[in-house]
């Protein structure tokens, strides 16, 4: 890796407080689910470790970390939410191996759907700050992705750039108004046309398919 690469890494971090949340139905097993968390957990921490010694070791200009929770969710720290304690250890980790890092660290979560940009840990006496408890880490920046049912339906342009001292810049590109409407349109227009398939398979003189 050459003194402009990037790091890439991915880590399975879920929603419902990092899965804390009871499983239900046939999937109900908390022997099952307290082992799942733990070695998962224990298999995060160790992969981002690695991806970070490996930034430091090829003079990475930057890191991308991508998963699925936000971690700062406003929605769930509020009484009666699934809470977000069970991702403090994590974020500690990450926020210890980003201030070691220096660096630009660029996170991508999703969960709560919004698209929004923010610098969570920047400070540690803001809201997002005092949830999990962690130094000042001014160069980690997060991006929330727009989910796939909101409107407008947006997805994220990310723009790497050396020259740029943050490294990176991004934007939302729109492509639909309503993301619903386009499938219900055209399921129904596959409705139709199957209709009139089966219209024509039993009487070809009175349906013809279009």
């Amino acid at each position: 890796m050459g003194r402009f690469a990037r790091l890439y890494v991915t880590l399975n971090v879920p929603g419902s407080n990092n899965d804390t949340l009871p499983w239900t139905g046939i999937f109900s097993n908390p022997g099952t689910q307290g082992q799942e968390g733990v070695e998962r957990n224990g298999a995060n921490q160790r992969w981002l470790q690695a991806a970070f010694s490996r930034a430091e070791a090829n003079h990475a200009r930057g890191v991308i970390i991508a998963l699925q929770a936000d971690m700062w969710d406003p929605a769930a720290s509020v009484v009666g939410g699934d809470g977000l304690g069970a991702y403090t250890p994590f974020v500690r980790q990450l926020a210890d191996l980003s201030i070691r890092f220096q660096r630009p660290v660029l996170l991508l979560n999703g969960d709560s759907h919004l698209y929004g940009a923010d610098r969570p840990l920047a400070n540690p006496a803001s809201a997002t700050g005092m949830i999990h408890g962690t130094p000042a880490v001014p160069n980690l920046t997060r991006i929330t992705v727009q989910g796939s049912t909101n409107a407008p339906a947006e997805w994220l342009r990310l723009t790497i750039d050396p020259s740029n001292p943050n490294l990176f810049s991004w934007s939302n590109v729109p492509y639909c108004k309503n993301p619903l409407a386009p499938a219900s349109k055209f399921l129904a227009i596959l409705g139709s046309k199957r209709r009139l398939r089966r219209r024509f398979a039993e009487n070809p003189f009175q349906a013809s398919p279009k």
